[in-house]
């Protein structure tokens, strides 16, 4: 096999990071390449990674035909520990507000959660999965992602025991109370961030932190 598509099949798997890349976007890249020699290519990648003890990598298929490049989970452990200290970062009150509800409620719609808080949280779920503290589980009827939290949270926040060792909450007598200082610093943010397009883009694929 012509060692450059293994090359440029690793360097868009290193591209496209968590979010992983079909099968499909591979074969629209190598044009000319067949998908069985496009999975050969991943499969030899796969290999590669997994008899060399030096390496990190290793390749995960998930969802219809989508692939990423992520750590070995034998190394996981110590990748966690420098995740917790990144994430240990102080939320915004109004974050905190929309975790609170996907923890509760999810899995839950963006615009679900903005009925219950009755105020937009574009950003709040852009920063809630820049933490890896929620991912997207399925759609809506309308096509809009459901989000639900990830295993991060509990780490997070030292929760054993899982949904059932959470107080509980409750959403009926739930009153909305922003902050100043989190409304200003939202707006600054999401302008920085508007002109990306896929920032606050609802068909996002179904994470995992």
């Amino acid at each position: 096999m012509n060692s450059n598509i293994k090359a440029i099949v690793e360097g868009l798997l290193f591209v496209y990071g968590d979010d992983g890349i079909s099968l499909l976007d591979l074969q629209n890249v190598l044009e000319d390449v067949r998908p069985v020699t496009i999975q050969e290519a991943i499969l030899e990648l796969e290999k590669k990674y997994s008899s060399d003890p030096d390496c990190a990598f290793s390749i995960q298929k998930f969802g219809k035909n989508k692939y990423r490049l992520q750590t070995k989970p034998e190394l996981h452990e110590y990748f966690a520990k420098l995740e917790l200290e990144v994430n240990n970062s102080r939320l915004s009150n109004s974050s905190i507000e929309v975790l609170s509800i996907i923890v509760y409620k999810g899995p839950i719609s963006k615009h679900d959660i903005e009925l219950i808080r009755q105020a937009e949280c574009s950003y709040q779920i852009y920063r809630l999965r820049q933490k890896k503290l929620i991912k997207a589980v399925g759609k809506t009827s309308t096509g809009a992602n459901l989000y639900t939290i990830t295993d991060n949270f509990f780490k997070l926040f030292n929760i054993t025991g899982g949904f059932e060792a959470l107080p509980q909450i409750d959403f009926a007598s739930y009153k909305n109370q922003d902050e100043e200082n989190d409304f200003e610093e939202e707006i600054k943010v999401t302008e920085e961030m508007i002109s990306e397009e896929d920032v606050f883009e609802e068909d996002d694929s179904e994470g995992m932190f």
